[in-house]
């Protein structure tokens, strides 16, 4: 037998949370053409160093194979595809972390400089 809903009245989420938007001291600002930009570019260019990484982790798989006795030539074909897959996942996740922190630890920093000038 199916629930039923609650029929009480759903909360306005923009009343709940207009404090948030409303009391921000960069909220008056608009947003600077130059810093979208810029944050538009250091994502483009992350994304391409991410799939640069991919396909030099799936070619490094594939010059790598994995030591094993193969029954099926079908099973060996997955197997070192899956391998490779799994070596530029690998090589992509890297760096994708290391594009993470790079932004990440920055911007804490001013978060944390703003909130105590």
């Amino acid at each position: 037998m199916p629930k039923r809903r609650p029929t009480r009245p759903m909360p306005d989420v923009f009343e709940t949370f207009a404090h948030r938007v409303d009391e921000e001291e960069h909220a008056q600002q608009p947003l600077e053409a130059v810093q979208v930009a810029k944050g538009a570019g250091l994502s483009l260019g992350f994304m391409v160093l991410t799939a640069l990484a991919f396909v030099l982790g799936f070619w490094t798989g594939t010059q790598n194979e994995p030591d094993l006795a193969y029954t099926h030539l079908v099973w060996e074909g997955i197997i070192k595809v899956g391998f490779a897959v799994l070596c530029g996942l690998l090589a992509a996740a890297v760096v994708l972390a290391l594009a993470t922190l790079a932004i990440g630890v920055p911007w804490v920093q001013r978060q944390r400089e703003r909130r105590r000038g």
